[in-house]
């Protein structure tokens, strides 16, 4: 078998690749996402399977599969996932660099995500901050901060109330003007005439606490993610529902933005985000107004917007045991600077 990567969905071929490394299956997904088969259905054969190929293959929903060469350390994870497999010959490790990043116990989802990292399939944008100083009317907020995000990270700020972390988000969002310091987005400095043409890029999802009865539907909340834009109405309206049916409330785009739910403006914000096309996504205190199953619902529709997407996101949040839920790095914000 010449190919890279074949798979069958009964007798027939659907999906052949020649590329490198794991692009077969990235490559796979994008096909998946477009047509009408079900993983499960499917037959991968795949000339060479180490830990992270297996992670991708369980990822992916795969569950029949023959590698040529296979090894010991992707075993386990099919056989931990139930996957039926067949090889040619079995080896201890797989010499690749990226084997050796890889841990055991690491969940699929995780290696799904660092691979996307890896590979750069990310629409994220990076985040450099330099000593950055912002005065308030309190006094000295932040105080020459530094802080180094790659494109697709997602970082957990937490400190007390006052420490500046609603502040940190506004400066990057270029509200507030910093004292002194540097904040870059991608290529970007904030405040530069170069950044007000990207500024759509960053997204904010304030906390939920304003009350207000002008009337206003869901999906009218999406669009304004597409304010100032040259679509015509048919596009903007395609775009409103995409986005909507990725983050799960397309079912609500008729409704009152007032009168949903916590979890449910939670999701629209988002998807706002999303319309947007916004490549870094900063969320102030999400869950302060959310109930147990809007917290679920959240911590669910972020590690689906990582695991596909993978925008940049920043949250700031006072909840620790939902933050540490996401499994994200985290940083405490005290005495103006990161610790």
């Amino acid at each position: 078998m010449d190919k890279t990567l074949t798979v069958r969905h009964l007798d027939t071929i659907i999906f052949t690749s020649d590329s490198h490394w794991l692009h077969p299956l990235f490559e796979l997904n994008d096909f998946l996402a477009t047509h009408p088969f079900l993983p499960a259905e499917l037959t991968l054969h795949d000339k060479v399977a180490g830990l992270a190929a297996a992670s991708m293959i369980v990822y992916l929903g795969v569950r029949r599969c023959h590698i040529e060469l296979i090894s010991q350390r992707a075993v386990k994870v099919f056989e931990k996932a139930g996957v039926a497999y067949t090889f040619d010959t079995m080896v201890e490790q797989i010499d690749c660099r990226t084997e050796y990043l890889i841990n055991d116990d690491d969940s699929v989802e995780d290696v799904w995500l660092f691979l996307r990292k890896r590979a750069g399939k990310v629409m994220g944008m990076s985040i450099t901050i330099e000593n950055l100083c912002v005065s308030v009317t309190s006094g000295m907020t932040l105080k020459n901060l530094n802080l180094n995000m790659q494109s697709g990270e997602q970082l957990v700020i937490y400190g007390s109330n006052g420490a500046g972390k609603t502040t940190l988000l506004k400066s990057i969002l270029g509200l507030i003007k910093p004292s002194s310091g540097v904040i870059k987005v991608g290529d970007y400095q904030v405040g530069s005439p170069e950044w007000k043409h990207h500024r759509s890029d960053v997204a904010y999802v304030h906390q939920e606490n304003v009350k207000s009865a002008f009337p206003i539907s869901a999906s009218e909340v999406v669009s304004i993610g597409l304010a100032g834009s040259k679509l015509s109405a048919a596009e903007i309206a395609y775009k409103v529902e995409l986005a909507m049916r990725r983050t799960g409330c397309f079912n609500l785009h008729k409704r009152s933005y007032h009168s949903l739910s916590g979890g449910e403006k939670q999701r629209v914000s988002l998807a706002r985000c999303l319309c947007q096309d916004a490549k870094v996504l900063l969320l102030d205190e999400p869950t302060s107004f959310l109930d147990n199953d809007g917290r679920e619902e959240l911590l669910a529709l972020l590690h689906e917007l990582c695991s596909k997407e993978t925008p940049t996101i920043v949250i700031v949040s006072h909840d620790p045991l939902w933050t540490e839920r996401l499994g994200w790095d985290m940083r405490e914000l005290k005495g103006g600077r990161l610790c």
